[in-house]
């Protein structure tokens, strides 16, 4: 068995409300590249690499990755997926988010051959289902609020609210979400760096008043010991994510202990196998983590079926976020009642249209 083909497919997703933002970005879609890796036996696999701007993954960087790699696996065995990783680590350092694409359509194109669920090829199934965070993104309190409401209605109960840097307003979105959902609902906050270490500790012993109950990346990614600053002088867990970018920044994370949680995304990090080894590193330094991946059902159900998989996943995750766009290339997988079942088709378990 053979690669015989990789193909790139450019997608756009319009986001259901244009004007939805975050402290670091505002865009009215996503975007991204869907990669189809094809075997001489009819088989195919997929994978998915968004475009983040904000972390300087551009949507030109990572067709050029991808066209790279796709022509260094074209005759290969796709069930070498260890050593085809180290050939594109070779060629190319970091484009992380390329390598995590076309690994996760290997995995796919593999157990799709093997006609199991990819969870199998990653250890196999400790749970079926996790609850799902879904986020708010920033607005007037009054009217994230109302959003929170409309998701609590719809069987939510872990929210995550989007914060800017701005002590005062950012409480008071807080306060006024607290006081729309009630007492029952989960609430976090992700400051998405935006702010600087004494005001991100006055702003969250604010919020716990409010019965927060984890602080997302309050201060820069690139600054540890403002990270660790926050995370001693809070009651309330700190949890990294940007400064999550890499197996190198995550040992530093847990080894130095500088954060209570760690944000883990597929794409961030390379692929399936790399943050599987986060999680494993998480474990061993009796850090909590969980998952995040706000983008097309494919890159969220290659991530659900990580999920299945490490025991040690503790919290709400991330990956619903699909419901959020239109135009999404791929089918077959929703959230129920605030909870996502891991697919348990071939593969990936979902239809990609294209």
């Amino acid at each position: 068995m053979k690669i015989s083909n990789v193909e790139l497919f450019s997608v756009v997703m319009p986001k259901d409300d244009p004007k939805w933002r975050f402290a670091l970005r505002a865009s009215p879609e996503g975007r991204g590249v869907v990669v189809k890796v094809s075997s001489d036996n009819g088989q195919v696999g997929y994978g998915f690499a968004g475009e983040s701007t904000h972390t300087g993954t551009d949507l030109g960087g990572v067709q050029s990755a991808l066209r790279t790699f796709g022509d260094m696996i074209v005759g290969q065995d796709p069930f070498d997926v260890e050593r085809l990783l180290q050939g594109m680590d070779g060629q190319l350092t970091e484009n992380y988010e390329a390598k995590g694409a076309l690994e996760v359509a290997l995995h796919d194109l593999v157990a799709r051959t093997l006609n199991v669920p990819l969870y199998q090829l990653l250890g196999g199934l400790v749970r079926e289902e996790i609850p799902i965070l879904r986020i708010l993104g920033l607005k007037e309190p009054a009217e994230m609020a109302q959003n929170a409401q409309r998701l609590v209605a719809q069987g939510y109960s872990y929210l995550k609210i989007k914060v800017e840097g701005n002590v005062t307003k950012d409480v008071q979105r807080v306060q006024a979400i607290r006081e729309a959902v009630g007492d029952d609902i989960h609430l976090t906050i992700d400051a998405n760096q935006s702010y600087v270490p004494k005001h991100a500790i006055r702003a969250i012993r604010q919020m716990e008043e409010y019965g927060i109950e984890r602080a997302e990346q309050p201060v820069r990614a690139d600054d540890l010991d403002a990270l660790g600053e926050v995370a001693q002088a809070v009651d309330c867990p700190v949890e990294g994510h940007e400064a999550a970018d890499s197996l190198r920044q995550v040992y530093t994370l847990v080894s130095r202990r500088i954060v209570d949680s760690i944000n883990l995304s597929v794409g961030r990090l390379g692929g399936l196998r790399k943050t599987k080894a986060a999680a494993a590193i998480c474990q061993a330094g009796n850090v909590q983590c969980r998952m995040a991946m706000t983008s097309t059902r494919i890159a969220a159900a290659a991530a659900m079926h990580l999920v299945a998989s490490t025991p040690n996943i503790s919290y709400a995750c991330e990956l619903g976020e699909f419901h959020r766009f239109t135009q999404d290339p791929a089918s077959g997988m929703e959230v129920q009642g605030g909870k996502l079942r891991v697919p348990t088709g071939p593969g990936l378990g979902i239809t990609v249209n294209l």
